[in-house]
């Protein structure tokens, strides 16, 4: 895998969850933004209402946090969303979504989005390569976490420079 920045997606103070993304270097768009771009920016698309709950999943996360979250069992300390439940209340559908957001949680409510695709349903052992990529990034990251960055209340710091940078 190459080098690859970790750069803020949705991060505000104000917000309960801040939500970062992955972009290799040299290239302009994150894996999150890519995702968008091929699912929820295209109106006409077969999986646009499922990438427009996705996204009023993550607002919903921003605002309320992820105890929302009903988590299973994590491969490599990567999650999807849309998560297998949700816990309370929330009027967002995560069932039958044919999409996957992949995320690592880094704390609780700090979370890095790691790029997706279509939901896989083949059999248990052939995942998805966006899935696959998913635990490369995650592994990387938690390897680089107090050494490159640090979590400092919700937020991500670089140790050595401006930019959270991951060989």
């Amino acid at each position: 895998m190459n080098t690859f920045v970790i750069e803020d997606f949705s991060v505000d103070d104000q917000q309960v969850c801040n939500f970062y993304t992955v972009r290799f270097e040299g290239q302009e768009a994150s894996e999150t933004h890519k995702f968008y771009e091929r699912f929820y920016f295209d109106e006409a698309g077969e999986f646009y209402d499922d990438a427009q709950d996705i996204h009023a999943l993550i607002e919903e996360l921003a605002e309320r946090g992820t105890k929302l979250i009903l988590r299973a069992r994590a491969e490599a300390r990567v999650f999807a969303l849309p998560p297998k439940g949700i816990v309370g209340d929330c009027e967002i559908e995560v069932f039958g979504n044919n999409l996957r957001l992949y995320y690592v949680e880094l704390a609780q409510d700090v979370l890095v989005l790691l790029g997706g695709g279509i939901a896989h349903e083949g059999p248990a052992g052939d995942v998805p390569m966006q899935f696959k990529e998913a635990q490369t990034f995650a592994k990387k990251i938690l390897e680089a976490k107090d050494t490159f960055f640090e979590v400092r209340g919700k937020r991500l710091v670089s140790l050595e420079s401006k930019e959270i940078i991951i060989n």
